[in-house]
């Protein structure tokens, strides 16, 4: 451990971190979609694999739909043990730098959304006739940068903690969206553009998904 703080501070000194690798791609990981709005990764953390240092130059959002457990190693040289359940959002300002490196046997996993720009795009879809997907529920995370929901296909809109649709209830997403789900160990995404109409979301035999709208 003391070998890896000194090759970061030795990386960090002179501003030398605008130069170190992006996070991903890297063992472990899978691209899902990258376009203008975002790049979208299934990522893994497996146990003994440090990622090596690298810095984060997109505000990122995202999903561990696996638990697991992980070290990530600062700057500085210090280290931080993390646990992490299933279900937990994520949220991470860019220009975060550290090692990370999974502990636990069973991989830590997540899908993550880094989001290009430096703010919100201000891109809604306003147009008449179809109702836009909304609910009385409460966001997961709703900050400057994106609105996070819980999804459950196949069920009405209620008071609880799901964001939920009427089968075959068409409407529209106002926002550029990504759609993210699940099937054992591994994780989907699908992106909808802002002004998208349609029923149902497309997560094929999954019954749960977590939406992801883009300001």
């Amino acid at each position: 451990m003391k070998l890896i703080g000194a090759l970061i501070s030795l990386f960090a000194v002179a501003g030398q971190t605008q130069t170190l690798p992006v996070p991903y791609p890297r063992e472990g990981t899978k691209a899902l979609v990258d376009n203008e709005r975002a790049q979208v990764w299934d990522v893994s953390w497996p146990k003994g694999k440090p990622s090596g240092l690298h810095r984060h130059l997109y505000a990122m959002t995202g999903l561990y739909y696996w638990p697991g457990d992980r070290v990530i190693t600062a700057v500085d040289g210090t280290t931080r043990n993390i646990s992490t359940k299933a279900g937990q959002i994520q949220w991470q300002l860019k220009g975060i730098t550290h090692i990370e490196e999974g502990t636990s046997d069973d991989s830590l996993r997540a899908v993550m959304i880094e989001l290009k720009g430096d703010g919100p795009s201000g891109k809604v879809d306003k147009t008449p006739g179809v109702a836009a997907f909304t609910a009385n529920t409460m966001p997961l995370l709703d900050n400057e940068r994106v609105t996070v929901w819980d999804y459950a296909s196949g069920s009405d809109f209620g008071s609880g903690s799901r964001r939920r649709l009427t089968p075959a209830a068409s409407h529209r997403h106002p926002m550029d969206t990504f759609v993210v789900w699940t099937e054992g160990r591994a994780g989907h995404a699908i992106f909808l553009a802002a002004g998208t109409v349609h029923a149902d979301e497309p997560i094929g035999a999954a019954t749960k998904a977590t939406i992801f709208e883009l300001k």
